[in-house]
This record gives structure tokens, sequence and C-alpha cells, in this order.
């Protein structure tokens, strides 16, 4: 079953205009959903957590760490914006491994990926393996760069990308929220611009469909239509993975009013 967000035009600044949706399905294969999503565009928020296959309760870390980001509140200064988003991951962490100890659940954690926008500028923040691609003047680029042990291989020139497709330890995660006392946290910051879209999704997407199916289908369908689209695309091929797909376009205003 999908599960989206109201879709709607939000203003987060007198500059621009947000169109967003968010879906996620428990896939063909998993008997649980273990992903969450954020869409908050009034706050300039969008997140979403891919909890750890295999461990205990990983649907609990990955909602934590969806209502953490969703506390974070309207801010005027970017700076204050990511300063609240780090402190809200860095709290959840806490309260995931306190939460592990008190009940003797081992292991419980979560990727992340998030988008925080205020007014012009905007970052990208990650932990794990959940992706984030700009779509910016029919270019398609992932912004965040995979914690994997076999993005590390790529890297480091020990493995070639021929090799990674049948890598038995390709879902090696090296990151995620809850695992380790400090987390890891990755950012990358730039500037908005007019027709920006970004994808948000877990890795039950990009395990069936590549970059360039995303963008094709991005660039022809309007947010929700797109999120319907490419969760189909990955349960026609299998499913094997719970997917989840948050897709935000930006534009300004003189644009969508047709004034110049």
């Amino acid at each position: 079953m999908t599960v989206p967000t109201h879709s709607k035009i939000h203003a987060a600044e007198p500059a621009g205009w947000f169109v967003s949706h968010a879906m996620t399905h428990t896939g063909r294969v998993r008997p649980v959903n273990e992903d969450r999503f954020l869409a908050k565009p009034q706050n300039g928020v969008w997140l979403v957590a891919d909890g750890m296959g295999g461990h205990s309760h990983g649907d609990v870390a990955a909602s934590m760490i969806a209502q953490a980001a969703g506390r974070v509140g309207h801010h005027a200064v970017h700076e204050a914006k990511l300063q609240d988003f780090r402190e809200q991951i860095f709290t959840v962490n806490q309260d995931i491994r306190n939460l592990t100890q008190e009940h003797g659940l081992g292991v419980m954690g979560s990727t992340l990926v998030a988008l925080l926008v205020t007014g012009q500028q905007f970052s990208v923040v990650w932990s794990g393996d959940s992706r984030l691609y700009l779509n910016r003047g029919n270019r398609m680029t992932q912004l965040s760069r995979d914690h994997t042990q076999v993005q590390q291989m790529l890297d480091n020139g020990t493995l070639d990308p021929e090799g990674a497709a049948s890598f038995k330890g390709k879902n090696i995660i090296l990151h995620a929220i809850g695992v380790r006392e400090t987390p890891h946290l990755d950012l990358i910051s730039s500037e908005l611009r007019d027709g920006d879209t970004f994808i948000l999704c877990s890795d039950g997407l990009t395990a069936h469909l590549s970059a360039l199916e995303i963008q094709d289908i991005v660039l022809s369908q309007a947010p929700e239509a797109a999120c319907r689209s490419l969760i189909d695309g990955a349960l026609e091929r299998g499913g094997s993975d719970n997917v989840t797909v948050v897709v935000v376009n930006y534009r300004i205003t003189t644009v969508l009013d047709g004034r110049s």
C-alpha cells in the first residue's frame, strides 16, 4: 500500500515555491516496511530514513528519526536550521541507543538523507546509503555519496564498477543513525535555481532503477505522478526491498505567475 503526503504548492519564501510529494511501499518481498519519510515544506525539511534490515526494530529507529526531523523549526538563517537539525539527530541517535540498551534489542539503526531549505539556500545531509539526486537543466546528479563498503572500495580503487554490481558485500553500510555513540553526518550546501527537482529515496528504488531511468520519469511527470511511476517501476522489477521516494520541485514565483 502506498502512503502519500498531500501534494500541494507550498511557499517556502517570497522568492519561490515548492511542489512536493512523498510515497512509500513495502515492496514484494519484505514483510514489514522499515522505511519512513518526512515532507514538511512549510519548514523546508524533507527526509527519507531506511531502517536497517536484519537488525531489531529498524522501523522504530526510522520513525524516531523522522519524528526528530519534524521538530526542526522554521529558521530565517540557514546555519540555524542546520544546527537545529544536527542537534535533533544527535539527540535521537542517543535516544535510539538508550532504547536498545533498556530493552536488550541489540543493534537498532537507520540511514537518513535530508533536504533542508532556507530562502535560496539548500543543504543535503545524509548518513548511510539513502540517496538524494538533483535534476537541474535536464542533468541528473547524485549529491549524496553512499556510505557503503562498495563505495569505499570504488573510491580507493580496490573494486571496479563492473565488480561492484556482483559484490557480495554491496549491502554493507558503514554509517547509520543509532549504531555508534557519535553519528556520522555528511553535508553539502548550495543555492537553489529555478526548476531544480530533488529526489530523495531509499535503496529499494536504486536497486532496480538507474539514475537515467529516474531522471526520465522525473522530467516527464509532476511530483505525485513521478513518485507513483518510480515505485511502480521498482515493483515491476521485483520490489526486493521497501521503497520510498520524495520528489521536490522548486519554482521561482515570477515564473509560476507568468510575470517577468
